[in-house]
């Protein structure tokens, strides 16, 4: 009996089939509707990639430029610094030869301390060492006696 009705319900089915008709050359609304809705949605999805991507490359762009602006700021100052500090390396080497002169040696030699932590050029460098090998020699031979 179980037999019966499942040949029975597989022919019932083919005969469905049968008679709907399988022509490939038409085809339903509803499969013409849903065609269209997959284009319309990768179109839009294609329209949300392209706008995200020139959103994120427009937000690049705006780093970088940030950067780099920040960059040429830290250069400026740091700049700044540097020709500050050569100045008044300068200022203090001379002040120091001025000392000297007067022999005033122990003082020339407290303000050449005041360079010790200050970053000099290779030129600056030499002149504070040779005023210090000077000063060393003046204070110890006795001449810087004299000044006091």
């Amino acid at each position: 009996m179980k037999f019966i009705k499942i040949n029975a319900g597989v022919l019932g089915c083919l005969l469905a089939v049968a008679l709907s008709g399988c022509d490939k050359n038409s085809s339903s609304p509803a499969v013409e509707d849903a065609k269209k809705s997959a284009e319309s949605a990768t179109t839009a999805a294609q329209q949300g990639v392209d706008k995200a991507v020139t959103e994120a490359k427009q937000a690049g762009e705006k780093v970088v430029a940030e950067t780099k602006e920040a960059g040429q700021k830290a250069v400026a100052t740091a700049t700044e610094q540097v020709k500050a500090a050569g100045g008044d390396a300068t200022a203090v080497i001379a002040k120091v030869q001025s000392l000297v002169a007067e022999k005033k040696y122990q003082e020339a030699l407290t303000s050449l301390g005041s360079l010790k932590d200050v970053k000099l050029s290779d030129t600056q460098q030499k002149v504070v060492d040779g005023l210090k090998e000077q000063i060393t020699k003046l204070m110890s031979s006795g001449a810087g006696l004299l000044g006091k």
